[in-house]
């Protein structure tokens, strides 16, 4: 609790910094929503009707809004963990100092990314035979393994964004025994969001509103995505300052 209670309190102590630093990421998620918003409801679709495959034509424009969301959380990342750890002045005006720093960060966010989905799939295979119909808590149980793998090996992200790279091994030490902290706080931090979501959703299904003003929930939608992703990098900031430590 003590990780989300620093997180929560330096965006709600630095939250004109906060909205100077993610609206640029606004713009470019919310672009990116607005591009593939019909293939993304297709693909919600299709997991609620069972189906294991996509529909044909959705493949590419989920592809390019995937990573035109994934960049744009990458910067909004890295900018705000260098101003969380090295200070106000390690970022200018709107961040888009563009460095060495973000596309590395962008390229293994997306790798590590791409590795969990992949162990995951793995895993599912031999769950789905030897579980059965229980099934479904096997691979709730592999993803949060997962998860903790991954959120130890995210301090990695965390040093190159501030430009003090440290190795997988001194990263997988420094968390030893806290991965599970880590990874909860990061789920938690972001419950009230989802919960303000909810509420919205809800009333907007009700009194006619997401049919009316579509793009307003959307961008609505964004700027709850980009408010969670803050507090989780606050999440990963906090305990990279606690466990590793920031060089002077």
């Amino acid at each position: 609790m003590q990780l989300v209670q620093t997180s929560l309190r330096s965006l709600s102590l630095c939250r004109d910094d906060a909205l100077r630093l993610g609206i640029v990421p606004l713009a470019i998620y919310f672009v990116g929503m607005l591009y593939g918003r019909t293939a993304v409801a297709q693909l919600f679709d299709s997991f609620e009707q069972g189906k294991s495959e996509i529909e044909a034509g959705t493949a590419g424009p989920l592809f390019v809004t995937g990573l035109v969301i994934v960049t744009g959380l990458s910067l909004l990342a890295v900018n705000w963990l260098r101003f969380l750890l090295l200070g106000p002045s390690a970022v200018d005006g709107l961040g888009l100092g563009v460095r060495r720093a973000h596309l590395v960060f962008l390229g293994g966010a997306a790798a590590l990314g791409f590795c969990a989905s992949l162990a995951l799939s793995l895993v599912s295979i031999p769950i789905a035979i030897l579980l059965g119909s229980a099934a479904q808590f096997g691979i709730w149980a592999a993803l949060l393994l997962i998860g903790v793998v991954v959120i130890r090996l995210a301090m990695i992200l965390v040093s190159v964004a501030i430009g003090q790279p440290i190795s997988p091994r001194r990263a997988w030490e420094a968390t030893q025994g806290q991965g599970w902290a880590i990874l909860f706080a990061c789920l938690l931090v972001e419950v009230p969001f989802v919960l303000v979501m909810l509420v919205i959703g809800l009333i907007a299904g009700s009194t006619g509103l997401a049919a009316a003003a579509p793009y307003t929930l959307l961008l609505i939608g964004c700027v709850t995505q980009i408010g969670a992703t803050l507090a989780q990098c606050g999440v990963l900031a906090a305990a990279y300052r606690r466990l590793i430590g920031v060089q002077a």
